[in-house]
């Protein structure tokens, strides 16, 4: 028996196996961001935990967590932004919503 032949078999099988665990675990990230962005209904996206719906800059249903933002932003008027629920105010500098100062 060929003791360099048979460590060479080790190797290659052991480099094919990391290759073959590498290719699966992208696969099912790539397959999560798909079924997110499948996802059409904003009602349907926001129920799923691994999804949040983009209605602001109008791109849908997009995985991973719903990144910190201003709620009082999507306000795009004085008076709807001083009747909100969500605490904010009409800035009148900049022209826009934002949530009020504590």
């Amino acid at each position: 028996m060929n003791p360099r032949g048979s460590l060479m078999r080790s190797v290659f099988a052991a480099f094919s196996l990391a290759i073959a665990a590498l290719s699966f675990g992208s696969a099912a990230v790539q397959a999560e961001e798909v079924r997110c962005q499948a996802i059409r209904d904003s009602a349907q996206c926001v129920a799923e935990p691994s999804c949040w719906y983009d209605a602001a800059n109008n791109k849908g249903c997009l995985p991973g967590p719903r990144p910190d933002e201003d709620r009082c932003a999507v306000h795009g008027g004085e008076s709807t932004c001083n009747t909100s629920s969500f605490g904010c105010a009409w800035n009148e500098s900049e022209n826009k919503c934002a949530a009020k100062a504590e």
